[in-house]
């Protein structure tokens, strides 16, 4: 290659290398011809001050993301979030409201009808031998000791039927006293007391042994009384037996699971109304709520959670368990803990063949605490969800007279108590006479003085 041909291909920008055979040939010469080397170091010498003196394209300014627009986008989550959260627990609200809207009692017509202002007919009366009397369970020293009475039964050949038939008669209702006495025909004042905030709360908790495409004039399977002391946190359950004979404002005396049919029967009063004064009367305390709940309703509530867990201490076999068809079957369940569904905590809750009715109403009170368990496992937005799901299966299945807005207040505020420390009361086998009804071995008549120790001990607590 010749410096001419050299120069050329400096000119044209041809560098020096090994891409190509041109590039090869003049790395050859530049390394022999001194002239051309030199020629060709100024000509880069030249390029490079031309690259330097050429502005770059302009570029956009990269963001500058301070703290102030961290804590905007942070803030804007937030609100994203809590809107989420809110619109869950207003949908909850409104659902919780129709629901518990659909619930709601009758309001009560005080009337008096001819079947409230019957007489019983006097019947034939034998006095049992006065039963030795126990004294108070929890005596108080500024109040006398009660003396016994000599309770008179009716003496008939056939058992005492104290129950009544499901359908409504114009016949006034007659029911025979225990005492051998008329029933007084006048009925309580209505205790419709709503106790100022600070102050207790009762709630009458009724199980109804109500089949499905029965109506509601039915027995009370359970009887339940809760006290709730917002100011102390303090909650109490207080259970009664169904078999109680206790006294019916209005009606005499029977059993005080009976309440409620007689109730339905007179429209004018409503089976959950003459059980509420049934219970007061019996207790003396004023009653604020009622709720209301079938067999079906109870079992959909718990299914509606996800199902509840127990422990029990031993086995519990019942060959002789009444199915929802009045039939009977076989039930089993271990000892230890398990997980029940709905249809299985109904099961649990009524079973008493294994054991006694007393401890039918100790697991009753177990399986109202593992609810309120079960729900407690969740947040607060959860709960709200899960009471509206309970609502919703309830619906059919329930009558109450606790509005939405006291229910969630009454969630609201007792959301911290200790379930652990909830205080559980029973009137037991030592405070109730049996058999002392003619014909009738499983009505329980109380003590003197049970009843008032044991409403002394709830309402003071342990």
């Amino acid at each position: 290659m010749t410096c001419s041909e050299a120069r050329a291909l400096l000119a044209a920008g041809i560098r020096p290398g090994s891409g190509s055979t041109t590039q090869a040939r003049l790395h050859d010469h530049l390394a022999q011809c001194a002239a051309c080397r030199e020629l060709a170091e100024g000509s880069d010498q030249a390029l490079l001050a031309a690259l330097l003196a050429t502005p770059l394209p302009a570029r956009p300014p990269a963001r500058n993301w301070s703290i102030r627009h961290l804590l905007f986008l942070l803030l804007a989550l937030l609100a994203g979030w809590l809107g989420f959260q809110t619109g869950r627990v207003v949908l909850a609200g409104i659902t919780i409201s129709q629901n518990v809207a659909a619930m709601q009692l009758p309001s009560p017509a005080i009337t008096v009808t001819p079947a409230m202002m019957a007489m019983a007919t006097p019947l034939p009366t034998q006095a049992l031998p006065t039963p030795t009397p126990i004294p108070s369970l929890l005596p108080a020293p500024d109040q006398p000791a009660t003396t016994s009475e000599t309770i008179a039964v009716v003496a008939s050949p056939t058992p005492v039927a104290l129950e009544v038939a499901m359908a409504a008669s114009i016949t006034p209702i007659r029911l025979p006293a225990i005492d051998g006495r008329a029933p007084v025909p006048t009925l309580m004042p209505t205790v419709g007391v709503r106790l100022p905030a600070g102050d207790a709360i009762h709630i009458l908790l009724l199980g109804s042994d109500r089949r499905p495409g029965e109506g509601w004039a039915t027995r009370s399977d359970a009887v339940m009384l809760v006290r709730i002391e917002p100011s102390t946190r303090r909650v109490a359950l207080l259970s009664l037996p169904r078999d109680l004979i206790v006294e019916i404002p209005g009606y005499g005396y029977g059993r005080i699971n009976s309440a409620t049919v007689y109730g339905e029967m007179n429209p004018a009063i409503g089976g959950a109304e003459l059980a509420r004064r049934t219970v007061t009367n019996l207790l003396g305390l004023p009653i604020d709520h009622i709720v209301w709940v079938d067999f079906t309703g109870f079992t959909a509530a718990v299914d509606a959670i996800g199902g509840i867990e127990v422990e029990l201490e031993q086995a519990i076999y019942d060959p002789a368990y009444p199915t929802m068809d009045y039939g009977i079957t076989t039930i089993y369940f271990p000892a230890g803990k398990q997980r029940l569904d709905g249809a299985q905590a109904l099961i649990l809750s009524r079973t008493r063949h294994a054991d006694s009715a007393y401890a039918r109403e100790a697991r009753q009170q177990m399986v109202v605490l593992a609810i309120a368990r079960r729900i407690r496992e969740h947040d607060p937005v959860r709960q709200v969800e899960l009471a509206a799901h309970v609502t919703t299966a309830l619906r059919p299945h329930i009558r109450t007279d606790l509005s939405a807005d006291e229910i969630l207040g009454l969630a609201w505020s007792l959301r911290d108590v200790d379930l652990g420390a909830i205080e559980r009361f029973a009137l037991g086998p030592d405070g109730v006479y049996e058999g002392l009804i003619e014909g009738d071995p499983y009505a329980l008549t109380p003590r003197p003085g049970a009843i008032a120790a044991l409403v002394r001990a709830f309402v003071n607590g342990k």
